[in-house]
């Protein structure tokens, strides 16, 4: 079966690298999780996978953190599957679906956190499958809600919807022009945060950065998500005009930055993953920008390439830890496998 990050494409694809919506819910008969016991953990846990495994035993894949070694639960969260939180939980468990894109986190931050990923800008079919999902588990169990406030969560900023949505966004352009800080002081003030996906902010690479929002109390749904991507959509803007600029400005400067980066990518024998994330952005660049182009009008998925070159996924595929100068051969020689021939 496909998993959602083999597919390619989506709305704003050349900028929008994906979009994600999360649910933090609790349940009304259990401390929160940071409270409970193990026994009560370990209960609560199984009683959410006994429902899922009855109503949906083909649907899902259920996974226990404590039956993972190191190596399964870093590659679960380095696809995205699972979160940092949730691979240190000794009692936690994921429901995963079986493209990956929607998973049930369980005795994690919260008692349950509904997580959904799809390629591009693409967030009306998030709230959909999240909401779903949300239905679902609410049928068989009791939220713990309040009519005034909302959602109870384990932190006071999730209290309301519990709702937050975020896209993953590739920011060459405005990256190069140090506008990034910028803007993340400019949409601070609207509770929505940017942040480098890789690195840290001053030292991120790759290009890619998480816009997400922040406030959960006093507003809708569809009202937070609406004003996310009102604001998505200007820096989408900004960050067209600043390609085009810097094409206008030296395009063969641009041009030789892309296909030097196709030839590295495409020949390379050892790749550090910085190394290999910022090749990937400088193709993805020329991609989006018409410099390079796929054979056969091929449309290359980013979102699988980005997760298959983490360490942790690397020695997955292999059955065993790797060293780093392993991880670094074995990262160049799949990109040389998977990077199509540019025309």
């Amino acid at each position: 079966m496909y998993k959602w990050y083999d597919r390619s494409g989506g709305d704003n694809d050349d900028v929008v690298v994906s979009s994600r919506i999360r649910l933090a819910r609790n349940l009304s008969d259990y401390k929160f999780a940071s409270r409970l016991e193990e026994d009560e953990a370990e209960r609560m846990v199984n009683s959410v996978v006994e429902r899922f495994r009855k109503d949906y035993p083909e649907e899902y894949k259920y996974v226990f953190m404590n039956e993972c070694g190191e190596a399964q639960r870093n590659a679960l969260k380095e696809r995205r599957s699972v979160s940092s939180y949730l691979v240190k939980s000794r009692t936690g468990a994921a429901v995963i679906s079986k493209d990956e894109g929607t998973s049930i986190l369980l005795n994690a931050e919260d008692h349950i956190r509904i997580q959904v990923l799809e390629n591009g800008m693409n967030m009306p079919e998030c709230f959909r499958k999240a909401n779903e999902a949300d239905d679902y588990i609410d049928a068989n169990f009791d939220y713990a809600f309040d009519e005034k406030y909302g959602y109870k969560t384990t932190y006071p900023t999730n209290v309301g919807t519990g709702l937050k949505a975020g896209y993953t966004l590739h920011l060459p352009a405005l990256a190069d022009a140090k506008r990034i800080s910028q803007i993340g002081t400019e949409i601070g003030r609207f509770g929505i945060r940017i942040k480098a996906v890789y690195g840290d902010s001053e030292s991120g690479y790759g290009n890619l950065y998480q816009v997400s929002t922040q406030k959960t109390l006093g507003q809708e749904e569809r009202e937070i998500i609406k004003d996310l991507d009102d604001i998505v959509m200007q820096i989408i803007s900004q960050e067209r005009e600043q390609r085009r600029f810097r094409y206008e400005k030296d395009k063969y400067a641009a041009e030789d930055m892309a296909y030097k980066s196709y030839g590295v990518l495409r020949y390379a024998r050892k790749l550090s993953l910085r190394d290999a994330m910022s090749l990937l952005s400088e193709l993805m660049l020329g991609m989006s920008t018409g410099i390079l182009a796929a054979g056969n009008s091929e449309h290359i998925a980013f979102n699988k390439l980005l997760a298959d070159i983490q360490p942790a996924v690397l020695g997955s595929s292999v059955g065993r830890d790797l060293s780093v100068d392993e991880t670094d051969v074995l990262r160049a020689q799949y990109l040389r496998n998977n990077i199509p021939e540019i025309i």
